[in-house]
């Protein structure tokens, strides 16, 4: 199995402008434990950036970052 650096940080911008509030909690669930890299999509969230850069993987002490217009 391949391993991926810790998330430090994870920038996430929304595909759905006004998004329920709840879809932050789910998108949380979703990323927990999982490998993920900028491009990759997750319920209504597109991933725009991450510290370290490429794959990583996200855990409980990734920063979580909600890039949202008009926010």
């Amino acid at each position: 199995m391949e391993t991926h650096p810790e998330a430090e940080k994870i920038v996430l911008a929304s595909l759905k402008p006004k998004a329920p509030s709840f879809h932050r909690f789910i998108v949380r669930k979703k990323l927990l434990g999982g490998s993920w890299q900028a491009g990759d999509q997750a319920v209504i969230y597109e991933i725009v950036a991450t510290v370290p850069e490429g794959r990583v993987t996200v855990t409980d002490r990734t920063v979580i970052q909600f890039d949202e217009p008009g926010l």
